[in-house]
């Protein structure tokens, strides 16, 4: 029973035409799933073919409409396939340039890529991301390409069917766009092996870019017609018996019974190894092509496969490589009760391409490498253009005239601001002219500002030289003047310690500060109740020079800070007591809590005490003259003014 025209489905569908036979998809996208909506198949008469094109496309667009309105499919736009054997795939190696440019260098070399006369000649090509090694003053570009003529007659079927053409897409790259997805992070290369009715067309893919296409002269039709004949019976009764008696190719010799009828497997056997060597040879030649740095490791096959039992199987075990039969199932999501399940899973093999075609129409972004000349949609769109022009027109013609109404009003407003913007102008001036002049004045006064900034850095900064002087002072030492001398960098200490062993230590601190390198010290030792030896004192005196000096004779103490060895000695000599002098034996038993001077030192009652007077000249390093952190300040303030004079 027909079904009712209220019944179809309006839907983008993927045309998938062999030379017998049609077969339609129509998807829909639901997030990054694709969902089976409808499908159809069904034969077509060979004799709407010829020379490559449609001979007959009114027929054929009858035929395709009985097919599509049989399955409950009304299509609005649709997605033509183009086999292999019609076009040319390739890649071609070009340097480096844009993309206006690729297409005249192609444009100007165009025969040497293709067969076609360059008059009948439709192309689009692709630039493919730069390969590991490859020269990288080169691009590669895929290029495909057919005759306009084969083009024009498929555009002439769609109109004659009432469809508003979506495209026209090689075979190998329509079924790509659903199974590349699947490939995602396989690092070696793929192989799509797509028996057809009078070809198979052998696509290389790898990293999701096609690498290389080859057609094999051996299709179903082919295959069938060699088994009618090694049977002797008609094409329709050899497919017939090998749908019903299926020859299991994968089968070993040994396991083959040979009182059965084997003219059927003796008949596939040869056919088949013959496809195997040039399905080998097709692979070796592109791993040599490549370098064989990239190797071939897997195998996916679809088409005309159904009745070929356990083909996948045995390819595998002709090739060594991994082989997955590939089914329109397995690629989208189908339905339930809207469409025959069986019937999809008796032609799920051969709906590959056709629904590769109908998710490019579906699925986001504008298809890749269409041959739909771009003249096409041009001309589609030229009448709604100018319609749509026109009404432009008249809607601009009153909008002038509305806004010409509005023009007069707000030409007055505008005369009546501008006043008002020269009262505020005359009003401003004053103020203007006054701030050019004091800009002007501090413009000249800058390389004054400029000298007051550099001799203000030039300076010491004193706070941290004093926080560094105190924090290298020890407690036993204390400090009754300090002197700063900003013109020689020189800081003059006068002050106190308890013994001379303090002011040799503090010399040697202030000597170790990275900001400091001590000058000339003169030291006197101060007796009890007197100064410079009186009260009963030595008056001892010494003077001695840190850092370098040159009071007395002989090499440097390491790691005296500078202190010469004469001068160091002197110390020595000059000590009122050192801790072995005058030795006496304990006049007293042990006791807790007593030191080593109880038993080595004078006695309590020999002990007065005393203090020593120094005065020392330090030298300020560099790392104290120049203090980025203390002129970061004056920087500032110079960029502030800097600021005010470009404002």
């Amino acid at each position: 029973m027909a079904i009712r025209k209220k019944a179809l489905k309006v839907m983008d569908i993927g045309l998938d035409l062999t030379s017998d036979e049609l077969r339609v998809i129509g998807l829909s996208r639901h997030g990054k799933e694709y969902v089976l909506e409808k499908f159809a198949i069904g034969p077509i008469p060979s004799s709407v073919f010829a020379a490559g094109k449609v001979a007959e496309p009114r027929e054929l667009a009858a035929k395709i409409g009985e097919i599509c309105t049989a399955n409950g499919i009304r299509p609005k736009r649709a997605m033509v396939s183009l086999s292999g054997k019609a076009a040319i795939t390739r890649i071609v190696e070009l340097p480096k340039m844009g993309f206006a440019q690729t297409r005249q260098a192609i444009d100007l070399q165009i025969n040497q890529y293709v067969p076609f006369p360059p008059g009948d000649t439709v192309y689009q090509f692709k630039t493919l991301p730069p390969s590991a090694g490859s020269n990288p003053a080169m691009q590669e570009v895929l290029l495909v390409a057919t005759r306009r003529s084969t083009v024009d007659s498929l555009i002439q079927t769609l109109r004659f069917l009432k469809v508003e053409p979506g495209g026209i897409k090689i075979t190998s790259l329509a079924a790509s766009r659903l199974i590349l997805p699947r490939l995602e992070g396989y690092t070696q290369t793929a192989c799509f092996i797509d028996i057809r009715d009078s070809v198979t067309d052998l696509s290389f893919f790898l990293n999701g870019n096609f690498r290389l296409s080859r057609p094999i002269e051996l299709g179903y039709n082919s295959i069938i017609a060699k088994v009618s004949q090694a049977l002797s019976v008609s094409n329709a009764e050899a497919e017939e018996h090998l749908r019903n008696e299926p020859v299991d190719l994968a089968l070993p010799e040994e396991e083959v019974d040979e009182t059965e009828d084997n003219r059927m497997r003796e008949a596939l056997l040869p056919i088949f190894s013959n496809f195997i060597s040039e399905l080998i040879r097709s692979v070796r030649y592109y791993e040599s092509q490549a370098q064989r740095s990239d190797r071939v490791g897997k195998l996916f096959v679809y088409g005309n496969v159904q009745i070929f039992k356990n083909l996948d199987r045995y390819i595998e075990q002709q090739t060594g490589l991994e082989v997955s039969i590939l089914s329109v199932t397995s690629l989208v999501t189908t339905l339930q009760g809207v469409y025959s399940l069986e019937l999809l899973r008796e032609h799920a093999e051969k709906l590959v391409v056709s629904a590769g075609l109908a998710a490019d129409l579906v699925g986001k972004g504008k298809p890749e490498l269409n041959l739909m000349p771009q003249s096409y949609y041009l001309k589609q769109r030229a009448w709604g253009v100018v319609a749509g022009g026109v009404v432009m027109l008249l809607i601009m013609l009153m909008v002038f005239w509305y806004q010409l109404g509005r023009l007069d009003a707000r030409i007055g407003d505008q005369e009546k601001q501008l006043t008002k913007l020269q009262q505020e102008e005359m009003k401003w001036k004053g103020d203007a002219e006054r701030y050019e002049q004091v800009k002007q004045e501090i413009s000249e006064n800058i390389p004054k500002i400029n000298q007051v900034f550099n001799l203000v850095k030039e300076q010491p900064i004193w706070p941290p030289l004093l926080a560094e002087l105190g924090a290298v002072t020890p407690d036993t030492v204390y400090l009754d003047e300090v002197t700063f001398n900003a013109s020689d960098y020189l800081i003059s200490v006068h002050g106190y310690a308890v013994s001379r062993w303090d002011i040799m230590l503090y010399c040697l601190s202030i000597d170790h500060s990275n900001l400091f390198v001590m000058g000339e010290i003169t030291e006197s030792e101060m007796g009890e109740g007197g100064e410079g030896g009186g009260g009963g004192g030595s008056g001892r005196a010494s003077q001695a020079t840190m850092g370098g000096g040159d009071v007395g004779v002989g090499a440097k103490i390491p790691g005296a800070g500078g202190v010469n060895s004469t001068g160091l000695q002197s110390i020595v000599d000059s000590a009122s007591r050192m801790p072995m002098d005058e030795f006496r034996p304990p006049r007293w038993t042990g006791r807790p809590g007593h030191n080593i001077d109880d038993f080595f030192g004078p006695p309590p009652w020999e002990r007065r005490p005393s203090k020593w007077e120094f005065d020392i000249t330090i030298n300020v390093q560099k790392e104290g003259k120049q203090q980025p952190e203390a002129v970061a300040p004056l920087d500032r303030w110079q960029e502030v003014v800097d600021d005010v004079i470009n404002t």
